[in-house]
């Protein structure tokens, strides 16, 4: 089971669906498996940060519809700060949930 959490964005980011741009402001984000976690790892080139990869593979922005667009390094890279921030608070809110769910399952 895939755990998430749901946010808004400061600043809407855009993204491109058939050459019309899309502006979001809501976004999820969502845990990876390890096998993810490594393909995305595998992906950095050098002088880059895993960490964003890793957070853009968990990140996908919801447009009005409700569709979800996944974000690459390069637009979590030149988001505003304020975006970056409010995606760290999203994964922390993430990891915490997470921790909440494996107490929760844990067999006495």
């Amino acid at each position: 089971m895939k755990l998430s959490v749901i946010g808004t964005l400061t600043v809407a980011m855009t993204v491109l669906v058939k050459d019309e741009a899309i502006k979001c402001s809501k976004v999820e984000v969502s845990d990876l498996s390890t096998g993810e976690l490594f393909n995305v790892r595998a992906l950095a080139k050098e002088g880059e940060y895993l960490s964003l990869h890793e957070l853009a593979a968990k990140t996908k922005l919801i447009d009005d519809t409700g569709c979800q667009h996944a974000i690459t390094y390069e637009m979590l890279r030149d988001t505003s700060s304020a975006n970056f921030k409010n995606l760290e608070e999203l994964d922390f809110n993430l990891q915490v949930k997470l921790k909440a769910e494996s107490l929760e399952n844990q067999s006495s």
